[in-house]
């Protein structure tokens, strides 16, 4: 049985990337990882995110998604409950939702 991992991250976006860009230099994400260990959680989701061209440059947050509710207005932008209900049932990675610095400053 899987762990599942709540991991924060803040990432550069590169051009050819699928996800929205707004013209921010970073972006801040919220992933569900659902993985045995707390390493491997953070290696595949990096290089999850790799493969479409986002690059890591910081792991603010890695904590069990168990070990909290999950029902803050923070939690809600970040879409981790639903994020975690995918993860759930499908046993990959979930990315959630990322937020630009730019959008953080309105």
């Amino acid at each position: 049985m899987f762990k599942y991992w709540v991991i924060d991250t803040k990432v550069k976006v590169l051009p050819n990337s699928s996800l929205p860009q707004d013209g921010s230099k970073y972006y801040y994400g919220r992933s569900i990882v659902p993985d045995d260990s707390k390493d491997q959680a953070v290696f595949r989701l990096t290089s999850a995110l790799e493969e479409d061209f986002i690059l890591v440059e910081d792991v603010s947050s890695v904590v069990l998604y168990e070990n909290n509710a999950w029902n803050s207005d923070k939690d809600e932008d970040y879409e981790t409950v639903e994020s975690f209900e995918r993860a759930k049932t499908t046993g990959n990675i979930e990315f959630g939702c990322f937020i630009s610095e730019l959008s953080m400053e309105d």
